[in-house]
């Protein structure tokens, strides 16, 4: 079995690790680039959004790399993510040759190990819990990383373009529990001088939906932009705690739905409702802005910004929010997070000047 799966950012390494643990060859396509999205946008629907666009482009690839099995993740259909599966699957009938295609779906813990996953792969329950137990481990040491790499931008972000090859290299192969363990004592050692952020640091808290801020082609490496102008980048979104809400045991979930509530009570699908109980969580912790990034006609996200517009307006913190599809120019969103950051700056300077009493002059 040769498998491919649409790439994930940083945590396509603790997937491919996940797919291997199984017994399976992973046949990763190449890095996203300009000709994968072109590729994707050739055989989607005009409409669709750029997730769709993206990851079939990726699959296509993967076909084209030698993959005889196709994974793709699939959705509740309370918004377009949880029809990607069935378009995709059409489509890419057309265009491959006898492979065979797998939508993993909102299973059930029970369903995915004992019977959706050693069905697929011919292993037993065992040993589906036990690569499972390791993604978990490994997801959750990518999400350390990417903690880390965000301050190490801000004290010097030449230097940590080196950690973050570097960190890579030992992520890639951490395979087992005892490599995980080491890795994680190697990355905390790379990154010990990365602790101390200085007070005057600009905060802002990304939010939005979920593939356009994990997956950096699709969001434009907005972060590193950021860590480049000395922003720390706060985002809780990670493939370690979407795992956890599939096993039912995040309580970071709970948490933020209890944030949203004044702002959004009900759920219209994706990820609205973390988008806005993470931003009010971020404001409360003292971000000095947020910003928001979506693909273009995202319905749980355009619901999600009304919501943060009054949150912004209420708390008085400042709200950008960018819609990003296939037309996107890098320039153009350069220019969008330069303006709001000086903004951000400026409003800072303000607030902490120190204030001068009023004193009589004679004259």
């Amino acid at each position: 079995m040769k498998v491919a799966f649409p790439c994930f950012g940083y945590e396509t390494i603790s997937l491919k690790n996940f797919v291997e643990n199984l017994g399976a060859q992973v046949c990763l396509p190449p890095p996203l680039t300009e000709k994968t999205l072109s590729l994707g946008t050739k055989y989607s629907p005009e409409l669709i959004c750029l997730p769709f666009k993206i990851t079939l482009g990726n699959l296509i690839e993967g076909l084209r790399a030698g993959a005889d099995t196709l994974f793709m993740a699939a959705g509740a259909r309370k918004c377009r993510f949880g029809y990607y599966h069935y378009i995709q699957e059409t489509i890419l009938r057309q265009v491959g040759n006898g492979h065979k295609f797998y939508p993993i779906s909102q299973y059930t813990p029970f369903e995915f190990f004992f019977r959706k996953m050693p069905s697929i792969f011919s292993v037993s329950p065992v040993r589906v819990i036990t690569a499972t137990y390791l993604l978990l481990q490994h997801s959750a040491l990518i999400e350390r990383f990417r903690n880390y790499i965000r301050k190490a931008r801000i004290l010097d972000f030449n230097k940590s373009r080196a950690q973050e090859k570097h960190a890579l290299e030992l992520l890639e192969h951490a395979k087992k529990l005892s490599q995980i363990r080491k890795t994680k004592e190697a990355i905390d050692k790379l990154f010990d001088k990365t602790k101390i952020i200085p007070d005057n640091t600009i905060k802002i808290g990304l939010v939005g939906e979920i593939y356009i801020m994990l997956e950096p082609f699709a969001n434009h490496d907005i972060e590193k932009e950021l860590g480049k102008m000395g922003v720390w980048v706060w985002n809780q979104r990670s493939l370690y705690r979407h795992l956890k809400h599939l096993l039912h045991i995040d309580h970071l979930g709970i948490k933020y739905k209890f944030q949203a509530s004044p702002y959004l009570k009900d759920s219209p699908g994706g990820e609205a409702i973390n988008t806005v109980g993470e931003a009010r969580s971020f404001i409360k912790n003292g971000a000095d802005g947020i910003i928001h990034i979506y693909p273009f006609t995202c319905m749980p996200e355009n619901i999600a910004f009304e919501a943060l517009q009054k949150m912004s307006d209420d708390y008085s913190v400042p709200l950008l929010s960018l819609s990003i599809d296939e037309h996107t120019s890098q320039t153009g969103l350069l220019t969008r997070l330069e303006a709001f950051v000086d903004l951000l700056k400026r409003r800072k300077m303000i607030t902490q000047k120190p204030k001068i009493q009023n004193s009589k002059i004679k004259t």
